[in-house]
């Protein structure tokens, strides 16, 4: 049983399902197949979040170095239920937080995907590392059969590559022997005498040497081969010197299931050095076993089992890098750690997700990037993300020129309506509140969000000028 459901989906219980909605939502034509998935989804109340323990087989990949989300915030994955209303039939409710991927549970898949479309997605991944995985060239070769999944896979493998490769590709010591005219290392004694007596000029040595892992080459080069069969050769862009070392030592032996498990737990990987190795062969593991939307499969109704990619995270870093390309009289950092209350015992951590300093004035911009449904209604700006963003504002007084909430807007955006000429629409504050963001629709090119991003910092770029006007004039006085 399949289950399609976008991300952020339902949140405020505005789309429960009937009966009749319930088996058309699910695509099942048997009411008997309907009748079970409501015996094991919706009997009781079950939720998935980053913190439960029955996802323990889940994996869970991030695009930044995230210091707070996971550790201290239970954040929604997924949650199913059903619910009374007077007068009414039973109604069925499907949730899902800020995680896209693929979960099986109890016979079910839930593709969890991103409500924007694929171009949208390969647009973030593109522009936050510079890897063009849906280019016109990879466009020509793409398989018909790659999802947006495997795309988020295809980008994880190349950037964890690229960066675990700095140092090199993992090494050992290995006694190796050689017979020749030159002596290297240690004489082998009992070569000698067995073949080497009478001497006839070759002698017979052992040394160690550093040599490739073979295990280890061997997955990540037939999964760089599984991303060009799917991508096109311009996947391998970025790694394109790697990608050739990895081709020179491929020992030209498909890579088993044993094979991939002696990569992963090589004790190599135990060494510093090449630990990064450990989650690109994670990575190449999914490519290899085509564990995705397509085909991963669960072997224990038991055990809930899948792969899920914060794309809340995904958006933050696009916005931090677009913002960073475009103005570049600013410091643009992510995720910065403000210490509040540090000597008192409610004392904590706040971590803004986009702070904005000039490089000159120290005047400061406040943003908090929101990968949530906006549609220019009060009820889709959540209360906790509202006063949040407040806080930072106050936080940052007096060098504060202006903060807000940023989110994909699936309307053109009314500033009228959208931006606040003071902070809370009070005329004595010199601060202002906007929601703004990226207007996206699910079949946009990518010449269309361009245009859209222009449109959205060029916006940014008028507020900049006019709240330094003001920001200036009050120094003066």
């Amino acid at each position: 049983m399949r289950i399609n459901v976008p991300t952020n989906h339902n949140f405020y219980e505005e789309a429960p399902l009937t009966e009749i909605q319930l088996k058309e939502y699910f695509g099942v034509r048997l009411d008997k197949e309907v009748v079970n998935v409501k015996s094991n989804l919706f009997s009781s109340t079950f939720e998935f979040t980053s913190k439960s323990k029955s996802l323990e087989q889940v994996q869970i990949f991030g695009f930044k170095n995230n210091r707070n989300k996971l550790e201290e915030d239970e954040q929604l994955i997924l949650k199913l239920y059903s619910k009374e209303y007077p007068k009414e039939e039973k109604r069925y409710i499907i949730q899902t937080g800020l995680f896209a991927g693929v979960l099986y549970h109890k016979g079910c898949q839930f593709n969890i995907t991103t409500p924007y479309g694929e171009t949208f997605l390969n647009r973030m991944l593109n522009f936050i590392n510079d890897v063009y995985i849906d280019n016109q060239e990879a466009k020509a070769s793409k398989s018909k059969d790659t999802n947006e999944f495997q795309n988020i896979i295809a980008y994880l493998f190349i950037q964890a590559l690229e960066k675990a490769s700095v140092m090199g590709l993992p090494k050992v010591y290995q006694t190796q022997t050689q017979r020749s005219h030159k002596v290297r290392g240690k004489i082998d004694v009992n070569a000698y005498l067995k073949h080497d007596f009478p001497f006839q000029g070759k002698l017979t040595t052992s040394f160690r040497e550093q040599v490739y892992v073979q295990e280890i080459i061997d997955v990540l080069y037939l999964a760089c081969k599984k991303l060009e069969q799917s991508f096109g050769k311009e996947i391998h862009r970025k790694i394109h010197g790697i990608y050739q070392l990895l081709k020179q030592n491929y020992s030209g032996i498909y890579a088993q299931h044993t094979t991939i498990e002696k990569a992963k737990n090589h004790s190599v990987l135990q060494n510093p050095m090449f630990g990064p190795f450990k989650n690109v062969l994670t990575y190449a593991e999914i490519i290899l076993k085509d564990q995705s939307l397509e085909t991963l499969n669960q072997k224990d109704n038991l055990a809930t089992t899948g792969y899920l990619f914060d794309i809340s995270q995904l958006f933050e870093v696009y916005l931090e890098k677009l913002l960073s390309r475009h103005f570049s009289d600013w410091y643009v950092t992510g995720q910065e750690e403000l210490n509040v209350y540090t000597d008192l015992f409610y004392g904590r951590k706040m971590f803004p997700d986009l702070v904005m300093r000039h490089k000159e004035t120290n005047e400061i911009i406040v943003f908090d990037a929101k990968f949530k449904k906006m549609r220019s209604i009060k009820k889709d700006v959540d209360r906790s993300d509202f006063y949040q963003i407040h806080s930072y504002i106050q936080y940052y007084q007096p060098n504060v020129l202006f903060g807000g909430l940023l989110f994909p807007f699936s309307q053109n955006i009314d500033t009228v309506k959208a931006h606040s000429k003071s902070l809370f629409a009070n005329d004595n504050n010199t601060h202002s509140f906007i929601v703004d963001g990226i207007f996206i629709q699910k079949d946009m090119s990518m010449e269309d969000i361009s245009v859209r991003e222009n449109e959205f910092l060029s916006r940014i770029e008028e507020l900049i000028a006019k709240f330094e006007i003001s920001y200036d004039k009050l120094l003066i006085e």
